[in-house]
């Protein structure tokens, strides 16, 4: 998928985030995070958030990878948590807001 990807942002991991769930609206938090140039993966990226729309981010979903991973958690806030689990395989979306500071490097 990298390598058919000319540029754009790798989002390896995720944080912290939000999503109003009468509209679909979000941002998430990126722990882990690179950019994509000419095929391959390069510089790391340190603070960017991803910021969009559920139905929107679907509608724009062009390539799907074979390596469905499943996590455990705990979402909550103010000392209250509940456990859940997420998953997905590594996804490319053709359209996106990312947001940030700049790369690792400089």
């Amino acid at each position: 998928m990298f390598r058919d990807t000319a540029g754009g942002f790798y989002a390896k991991a995720l944080g912290g985030g939000q999503v109003n769930p009468a509209t679909g609206d979000f941002v998430f938090g990126v722990t882990e995070g690179y950019l994509i140039e000419r095929g391959e993966v390069t510089l790391a990226v340190r603070g960017a958030n991803l910021v969009g729309n559920g139905i929107a981010i679907l509608s724009a979903i062009d390539a799907v990878a074979g390596d469905f991973e499943r996590l455990e958690g705990i979402c909550g806030k103010d000392g209250q948590g509940v456990p859940v689990g997420n998953g997905s395989p590594t996804l490319r979306i053709a359209r996106m807001t990312v947001g940030g500071t700049g790369s690792a490097g400089g």
